[in-house]
């Protein structure tokens, strides 16, 4: 069984199946344990630890061996990822004290459906690693667009028909939006595109259907969305999974 946890700006992925072979995306990765230390192959070299954190653009491989393990990919120009980029010396950050605390927490999440708890287990981890999260009162045009976008039928995404609707320039949107929320709108889309593609398949739909409701160009660029962002095809991301979506 895998759990999907998907937010604004991080998406979790729980289970026993978080399994990938050798490559590069442009997220960050954060790896955790439920118990003993977890091993991840990063640049070929064999790294040991509880919480790993794996930079951006950094080839690693990793497999649960089938035990339940934690992974989460951040956003890389979300405000958490610039805050864990000042923590990592180099490709990767191995964070293991005072762990514990947040692998029972995470343990936890497997056997839940509850949204809140996996936004204070969030909020908790940040604080385990040093990470301060501060939650802004969102401008009102902000909240306009993101009804838009929880409502839309994803067959316009561009910024400029957005700011439209708004009634603002696309560059005062896009500056006031990762402002913010703390993720640049383009990245903010293409998260909206993927949850959209995701809920449709693990609804049923096959993946050229998800990719056309969802408003990818064609199947392979959703594919090839995934693999960039998520390190694993399609395939192996949704089977056997239950899809959450986080934020509203």
């Amino acid at each position: 069984m895998l759990k999907i946890f998907w937010d604004k700006d991080n998406i979790a992925f729980i289970g026993d199946q978080v399994n990938a072979t050798e490559h590069s995306h442009c997220v960050l990765q954060v790896f955790l344990s439920m118990d003993e230390p977890l091993q991840v192959t990063i640049d070929g070299k064999c790294v040991s630890g509880k919480c790993i954190i794996i930079n951006k653009n950094v080839r690693h491989v990793f497999s649960c061996d089938n035990r339940v393990q934690l992974s989460v990919l951040i956003e890389p120009s979300s405000g958490f990822a610039k805050e864990l980029i000042k923590k990592i010396h180099g490709n990767y950050w191995i964070c293991d004290s005072e762990i514990e605390c947040m692998q029972q927490k995470a343990a936890a999440l497997m056997n839940t459906n509850d949204k809140q708890q996996y936004i204070s287990f969030m909020q908790d981890f940040a604080e385990c690693l040093g990470i301060k999260r501060n939650v802004k009162a969102l401008d009102k045009r902000i909240i306009e667009l993101l009804e838009i976008l929880q409502n839309c039928n994803c067959q316009d995404h561009t910024i400029e028909s957005l700011a439209k609707r708004v009634c603002l320039s696309p560059s005062r949107l896009s500056h006031l939006f990762c402002e913010q929320v703390g993720v640049p709108l383009k990245s903010y889309i293409l998260f909206h595109q993927l949850e959209i593609a995701f809920t449709a398949l693990l609804n049923g739909s096959n993946v050229t259907d998800a990719a056309m409701l969802a408003g990818f160009n064609t199947p392979s660029h959703f594919a090839a969305t995934v693999k960039k962002w998520m390190g694993m095809p399609v395939s192996a991301s949704i089977k056997d999974s239950e899809f959450l979506k986080v934020f509203v």
